[in-house]
């Protein structure tokens, strides 16, 4: 008994004598995880602030290369059908990279002579513009002699610059703007080229790192998500985009505008962006039917009519036939396009759905199993 005494008052000395740093406490305990978690999400923002740079720096680079991405996971299942008859997947990808090249060169074609025939009125359609705006010209000159004023407070008066236009100079931008674009073009047909050949390895090479079995079924899950829901998305788009630009051409015939085939052309092409391609081709008709046209009623009704036919479409059709597979929020348009539009520019506004239902399909492949049952 008096040993047992003995040994836990041994004890107890011994727990009153330990460091107050061995005791844990819970408050001390909870700010730790505080600053963990700070720091967790220090790191994760300036991670993605540096992929964003990377990204913004690489853009000539990565630009056409997610393109071809995007293109080729949605003709690949073609590939894949085309193996299964037979034919190599080379040849296939050969056969289906020349048919598009073929496609674009023939609408280029086709759109070349109304393209330079309006480019070639651009001073006659300036002084129509000028004169039929003619009547609210001193109030857009108050406005912009107001907004000189407010823009000079503080600033030093400097000497007028006078301003040369050279016609070498004009070639030399002209050259500095299209040689870009042909390089990012040609990288663009040979990501295209070999990510369609080398498809499949490239799915078997990224299951194969996973290590568990539910791994590599949750990435081939994710894959074959991320197919379907573009491939929806985009060939459904593109015959809605197609019946868009027929109705557009037809529209303007009808009315009389000139070179009906180039706003069918611009129609189907701008409305791949939602909201601001409709919103800037009903900008275009617009300004041509005020060139064309001499009263101010007829010159409008091209822009009344196709806003009419891009609403039905927008807001019946499209839901309509897509909407139950690829459910988009438009928030979350909103702000993948400006976010695209920000960092890569033009190109960026045509992948921004795209991109948004890739990565809708990743977090819901991901997240299916964490998403609580919620009433109602």
């Amino acid at each position: 008994m008096d040993m047992w005494r003995g040994t836990a008052g041994q004890t107890v000395e011994r727990v009153a004598d330990e460091p107050r740093s061995a005791r844990i406490d819970p408050a001390e305990h909870r700010s730790d995880r505080q600053w963990q978690r700070v720091t967790q999400i220090a790191i994760i923002a300036t991670a993605v602030i540096a992929l964003a740079a990377a990204m913004f720096v690489a853009r000539a680079v990565l630009i056409p290369i997610v393109a071809a991405v995007i293109i080729g996971s949605v003709i690949g299942p073609a590939i894949e059908g085309l193996a299964k008859r037979g034919v190599p997947t080379a040849l296939a990808s050969l056969l289906i990279v020349a048919g598009l090249i073929a496609g674009l060169y023939g609408a280029a074609v086709a759109l070349a002579g109304p393209v330079a025939d309006w480019m070639g009125r651009a001073p006659e359609v300036g002084a129509i513009l000028q004169e039929r705006f003619a009547a609210l010209k001193p109030s857009l000159q108050t406005v912009i002699s107001l907004i000189e004023s407010i823009q000079s407070i503080g600033r030093v008066a400097e000497p007028p610059m006078a301003v040369e236009i050279a016609n070498s100079r004009m070639l030399e931008s002209m050259v500095t703007l299209v040689t870009p674009v042909i390089g990012e073009f040609i990288l663009f047909i040979g990501s295209l080229l070999f990510f369609l050949a080398g498809r499949v390895q490239i799915k078997r090479r990224v299951v194969q790192v996973m290590g568990p079995r539910s791994a590599r079924l949750t990435a081939l899950r994710v894959f074959r998500e991320i197919e379907d829901r573009l491939g929806a998305y985009l060939v459904t788009a593109t015959f809605i985009n197609i019946g868009l630009g027929l109705a557009t051409a037809l529209m303007t015939w009808a009315l009389g505008l000139p070179n009906p085939p180039l706003w069918g052309a611009a129609a189907g092409v701008l409305n791949y962006v939602p909201y601001v391609g409709p919103a800037v081709m009903t900008l275009i008709l617009a300004v041509a039917g005020i060139v064309t046209f001499p009263g101010i009623l007829e010159a409008m009704l091209p822009a009344a009519f196709f806003l009419m036919i891009t609403s039905i479409e927008g807001q019946f059709l499209t839901p309509l036939i897509i909407g139950r597979r690829v459910a988009l929020n438009p928030f979350a348009v909103f702000l993948s396009m400006a976010f695209w539009t920000w960092l890569w520019g033009p190109a960026g506004t045509f992948l921004s759905v795209p991109l948004l239902i890739a990565a809708m399909a990743l977090a819901d492949a991901l997240l299916i199993k964490r998403r609580p049952q919620l009433p109602g």
